[in-house]
């Protein structure tokens, strides 16, 4: 009986360790940073949102943290309500776990708007994404989190 069990629990260990996948990570890196450029580019709220997971939470500079997409948007539209305000990002780099479910980038972000005096306000700022695949393998972005950075001078490497 005992060696019954040793071999059970031999096959079982050795049947999950084959069984875990292993994808390609390079191919899943260009697929996230891929995803999180067109998230930059979403032009609607329903665009924008598609990429953000439903309990996602965001970390905006000097602002409580906001879970879900209520109130993730009411967030939005705080810095939306600056006259002129525009924000731009582009991801840096990206790392994808080796199951290929969970990953992360690394961001550099613009955000300006019309200051008090007229002129446009520039803010360099960094940030991280985490992202994780729906049950559809599509990216999601799960935690977000970014701050003024006054070393960075363009979003581009």
């Amino acid at each position: 009986m005992k060696n019954v069990f040793l071999l059970l629990l031999l096959f079982t260990v050795t049947t999950s360790a084959f069984a875990q996948k292993n994808v390609n990570q390079k191919k899943e890196v260009k697929k996230l940073m891929d995803a999180n450029r067109e998230w930059a580019k979403a032009a609607t709220p329903e665009a924008f949102f598609s990429f953000i997971s439903n309990d996602a939470l965001m970390m905006a500079p000097d602002r409580p943290i906001s879970k879900g997409h209520e109130a993730i948007g009411n967030t939005l539209a705080e810095f939306q309500a600056l006259p002129g305000f525009h924000i731009v990002w582009e991801p840096q780099e990206a790392f994808v776990s080796k199951s290929g479910d969970l990953g992360y980038s690394v961001d550099r972000i613009l955000v300006t708007f019309d200051g008090e005096d007229g002129e446009k306000v520039k803010l360099f700022e960094k940030g991280v994404s985490i992202w994780k695949k729906d049950a559809k393998g599509d990216w999601k972005m799960e935690i977000d989190i970014w701050n003024v950075d006054p070393s960075i001078t363009s979003i581009y490497k």
